[in-house]
């Protein structure tokens, strides 16, 4: 799975926006020991008609030092209501590593969703992309969002495959989304929206994979978020909303054997969620997985956890599993991380975590950090 840990051209930070709900902050960090770099940050309206990008700030940083820029749409003039916008950050001297992400912060509540870099290189010639999870289950909602920082217009078809949609293959289409050449779209409740717009015919309170292919060409330049909400208090919208931000990884770039997933916690105050996705980009069989528990506390393993146990670690093709409170198959460990072992299956897989505020479902605010999982 590609997440750019240390960037060293250039990057984009997609989905932003600055508005009465929410606002949204850039970081950038010199990551190298020994010379300075010249980083330039510049913002983009996501409305097509306003192609030009405007320069925030330009500046050199130390080794390690490290500069955010508050509310970077805002104060570039791009923070168009409906659009919103998005961040190109390059480095323009030096040759130390560095990098860069975003914060979508609410205003109520000042919740913050980390938005994490995406490189061009990425997704050259990609045709087709899978963003693990559309997310209307509860109080949660996912709010779609799509980035065109090409030159090109695109045109997006998405599908979803669950046990609840009734056609022969479990599999539904939507689509398709035109966009334009610099154009971003921010669709809140993207599922009721794509039933009502676009096509989609599937019933309410589903968590699935949702794929996304090109109508012609490929999917350079086209950047697909998804940030998963629910409100702070269902009966007082003014109180905001909690939220994760995550994009969809290209095809070809998902895991083919083995990924960790750190920073997970059981306590009186946390909880973890692991959540597998097979991609189904090479066959349509199940992958079987097996995951390893590690105590954070001693760095030995706690327990090894195979689907005897834990029916959730068989993920059919383009589908979604997600084990609630994983490290209580492992009793007494209360922070650890996970080895997620393929042990049968052909299609690459993605993997995160979430770790929930609360220690148990309905407990304090809970509200989620994404961890998403490395090689």
């Amino acid at each position: 799975m590609s997440i750019p840990g240390r960037p060293n051209g250039y990057v984009y930070l997609c989905g932003l926006r600055d508005n009465p709900g929410d606002r949204s902050n850039v970081a950038v960090q010199n990551m190298g020991s020994q010379g300075s770099i010249t980083l330039r940050i510049t913002a983009f309206s996501g409305n097509a008609t306003d192609p030009s990008g405007k320069m925030v700030w330009e500046h050199a940083l130390g080794p390690g030092e490290f500069h955010q820029v508050n509310e970077v749409l805002k104060n570039a003039g791009k923070a168009d209501p409906m659009f919103g916008g998005y961040v190109k950050v390059e480095r323009v001297e030096g040759m130390a590593p560095f990098y860069a992400y975003g914060v979508i912060n609410d205003n109520a509540n000042s919740d913050g969703s980390f938005v994490f870099p995406v490189s061009a290189g990425s997704l050259m010639g990609a045709m087709g992309q899978t963003l693990p999870a559309v997310v209307e289950i509860n109080q949660f909602t996912t709010e779609l969002t799509l980035t065109n920082f090409s030159d090109q217009p695109k045109s997006v078809m998405f599908s979803a495959t669950h046990d609840k949609i009734r056609t022969a293959d479990k599999t539904a289409a939507f689509g398709p989304v035109p966009m334009l050449p610099g154009q971003q779209l921010i669709i809140p409740h993207a599922l009721a929206y794509a039933r009502q717009n676009l096509g989609l015919n599937v019933p309410m309170g589903l968590v699935a994979p949702l794929i996304a292919s090109p109508m012609a060409g490929d999917l350079s330049g086209i950047v697909i978020g998804a940030r998963v909400v629910a409100q702070a208090d269902p009966d007082d919208r003014t109180k905001g909303q909690y939220g994760v931000f995550y994009t969809a990884v290209p095809h070809g770039q998902g895991f083919t054997t083995s990924a960790w997933v750190d920073g997970l916690q059981q306590n009186e105050e946390n909880r973890s969620n692991l959540a597998l996705i097979n991609t189904g980009e090479m066959d349509g069989r199940d992958i079987v997985f097996e995951i390893d528990i590690y105590d954070g506390e001693t760095a030995t393993l706690s327990k090894t956890v195979t689907m005897a146990e834990e029916d959730k670690l068989v993920v059919p093709a383009k589908g979604f599993k997600q084990i609630n409170q994983v490290l209580k198959h492992a009793p007494g460990t209360m922070q650890g991380y996970i080895r997620i072992r393929r042990v049968s299956g052909a299609n690459p897989f993605l993997a995160y975590g979430v770790v929930n505020d609360g220690g148990a479902p309905g407990e304090r605010t809970g509200d989620g950090a994404y961890i998403p999982a490395r090689e």
